[in-house]
Parts: C-alpha cells; sequence; structure tokens
C-alpha cells in the first residue's frame, strides 16, 4: 500500500505549504515549482541548470499529468529564488508528516542508526578558527530503511553531540534501540535514551577512558554470556569476526547505571594484502544474544552505504556547486526524502531504483 501513494501524499503536503512569495507577478503555485524539483531529483538531476533541462525536456508532460492550468512552466530563475527563499522548516515539516504517515515501525521493535554527515560543498575558512560546514544528521530505521529523522546544524554553532541529544529528547519513539558510534557514549546521552524509553547500543572507546578501561579488563577476566563467530571473504576481504557478551554487574560505573551488557567484537584477517587486527568494545542497556549484536553491529553501518554514500555517489552531495549553507541544507533534505521515495517503493539500492525509472518519470506518477 505504501508505494502506491507516498509521493502522491509529499504532493498533498507541498499544496500546504505556506508560500512565501508576494502575489503579485507570481505565475506558479509553490508546490508545481517544488514538485518539480523533486521529480528532477529522483531522476538524478540535482544542480539547477539540470532541473531546469530537466523542466524544459518534460514540459508537455508535467503540465498534463500534474494538471497544471499554465502554458508554460516555472522557468530557471524561479526554480532558484523558490529554493533561496523557501524556509527549511517548511521542507523539514514535508519531511517529517511523511514520515509520520509511512514508518509503520514508529511503536514497534526497531534498531535506529544514527550518524552525522558534513556537506563538504558547505566548507568555509578551511585554514582558520572561524571554519564553518554544515552537518546533517539522520536518523536511519533498520528495519524499514527509511531515513526517519534528518536534522542539521553548523558546525561553528553547534556539536553533533549536542543535536543527538535533541533529537532524543524529542524523538516520540518508543521501543527502539539506538546505535552510535563513541563520539556518543556519555552519561547525558545514555540517560536521554533511557527517559524517552529506549535503548541503546554504543561503541565504547578511549574518549571514556575509566569505562573504555574497565571492560576491557573485565573482557581478559571473565566467561562470556554468548559467543558468536562468523567470517567475511566478501569485496576482497577475509576476515573473521568473533562477538562476545558479557554481563554488566561488575562495570560498577557511576555513569551508567542502566547498562546491561558489554560487548567485545575481535577482527582479524586481511582486506586485500593487508593484515586486519582490531579489538572494539561496546555497551548496551539490554543483555542479548552475541549474534543478535553481532547483526545489529554490523547494520549499524548501513547508514554509511545506504544514506551518506548514496547521497554523494548517486546525487554527488559533497560536489555539489550549490555551496550557500541555507540552500545546501535544503537541497540535502530534498535528497534524503528522494531516498525515502525509493525505498518506500522497495528499492534497497538507489541505483537500481533509478535505472528502473530511467528517463519515465512518469512510471512514478502512474502509481501514485
Amino acid at each position: 500500500m505504501i508505494k502506491t501513494i507516498m509521493l502522491n501524499s509529499i504532493i498533498e503536503q507541498l499544496k500546504l505549504v505556506k508560500d512565501f512569495r508576494k502575489n503579485r507577478g507570481k505565475r506558479h503555485e509553490l508546490w508545481v515549482v517544488l514538485t518539480i524539483i523533486i521529480l528532477a531529483l529522483l531522476t538524478g538531476n540535482v544542480t539547477y541548470k539540470q532541473i531546469d533541462n530537466f523542466r524544459k525536456n518534460e514540459e508537455n508532460k508535467l503540465i498534463k499529468l500534474l494538471k497544471i492550468t499554465a502554458k508554460k512552466l516555472p522557468s530557471y530563475s524561479t526554480i532558484r529564488r523558490v529554493m533561496i527563499g523557501i524556509n527549511l522548516i517548511e521542507i523539514q515539516l514535508v519531511f517529517q508528516s511523511t514520515v509520520e504517515e509511512y514508518y509503520w515501525q514508529k511503536e514497534g521493535v526497531d534498531w535506529i542508526a544514527i550518524d552525522g554527515k558534513s556537506l563538504k560543498n558547505t566548507l568555509t575558512n578551511y585554514e582558520d578558527q572561524k571554519q564553518n560546514m554544515l552537518i546533517m544528521v539522520s536518523g536511519f530505521s533498520q528495519e524499514t530503511k527509511l531515513v526517519i529523522k534528518s536534522e542539521s546544524f553548523e558546525s561553528k554553532q553547534n556539536s553533533e553531540n549536542a543535536k543527538v541529544l535533541s533529537m532524543i529528547e524529542k524523538c516520540g519513539l518508543l521501543n527502539k534501540v539506538f546505535t552510535l558510534d563513541a563520539l556518543h557514549c556519555s552519561k547525558a546521552t545514555t540517560q536521554a535514551i533511557i527517559e524517552s524509553k529506549n535503548d541503546y547500543l554504543i561503541t565504547a572507546k578511549g574518549n571514556q577512558v575509566k569505562l573504555h578501561k574497565r571492560i576491557k579488563i573485565l573482557a581478559e577476566i571473565e566467561k562470556p554470556l554468548t559467543v558468536y563467530e562468523e567470517k567475511d571473504v566478501s569485496h576482497g576481504r577475509n576476515v573473521s569476526r568473533k562477538v562476545s557478551v558479557f554481563d554488566s554487574q561488575n562495570v560498577n560505573h557511576k555513569n551508567y547505571p542502566h547498562l546491561q551488557s558489554f560487548i567485545e567484537v575481535e577482527r582479524t584477517g586481511f582486506r586485500g594484502d593487508k593484515e586486519y587486527n582490531e579489538t572494539l568494545y561496546y555497551i548496551s542497556s539490554q543483555k542479548l544474544s552475541a549474534k543478535t549484536f553481532a547483526e545489529k553491529i554490523k547494520a549499524h553501518w548501513l547508514i554509511e552505504n545506504q544514506v551518506h554514500w548514496v547521497k554523494d555517489v548517486n546525487f554527488n552531495e559533497d560536489k555539489s556547486r550549490i555551496k550557500g549553507i541555507d540552500v545546501a541544507g535544503k537541497f540535502s533534505l530534498l535528497v534524503t526524502l528522494i531516498l525515502n521515495i525509493y525505498r518506500s517503493l522497495g528499492f534497497i539500492s538507489i541505483k537500481e531504483g533509478q535505472s528502473w525509472l530511467g528517463n519515465n518519470w512518469e512510471k512514478i506518477l502512474a502509481i501514485a
């Protein structure tokens, strides 16, 4: 059912966005301009010029299928003015309203990977203390493959820690396990997750010296509750992975009273011709099997492969010539919305989705 109505729902949400433009001289409704931009992005047109070429080449079809009364579509200048002028909050509301409607695991069990991505195209003052860039923080559902949270901040005005903490405090989710990297291994973040009635699985490294040292020692002297071993021989790798789960009762760290288990992950083998040997530690407010933790630790990195990497490779985000922080943030959020549309259609691979769609973008309107 989702795949038949998501794009149509987005268009209906766009019709509710308040137009910031003055009525005088306005030829096209705001939703029309935004819908053309979204359809262009769906087909891999990511620059103003590419979007305008899409508009020119598909004008007759767009007028007919969108039931536009005007004889001509918005110009290059109109498209650019709309992207500059529209408030990011308006796009955020469309994004979140769509997630609210189509994220079917809102109250069910799910694992949510949270991670930040720097938009390199927005970097200013590279060698200066005033260095600044936009960072997008996303929450990726392992169960549905949808990005269910997406917020941004400027690096000189905020931090990823503070942004993630804020997102968790107002998440409105239940029965979720948030997976995070070591940057977020802190008393404040773990406490916020527990108070939101959710759980966590977080990497523990040297930034939490006492905690890391304690669980490392315990892993050497205690017997694990469960152990799981597997081999990875894909993509030029030949790596063995051993995952051991330990009871947390002897950790005794005052900042983590909700800790139920800690996990040791040992990786050994070869990546190409290079020998590989690494041991990592994780903490969790749940006590689960080693196999389950192994699967979920591995799945955390889907946010890199299925969100961050895709936005750079398929949508050229980092190399985009749209460098203004405000506009780049709007485009990034729209691209995240595009990822959700493709995933709602059943495409885990965005490249496969784009191949299916090809230049026949009207297919996606036909099923909407």
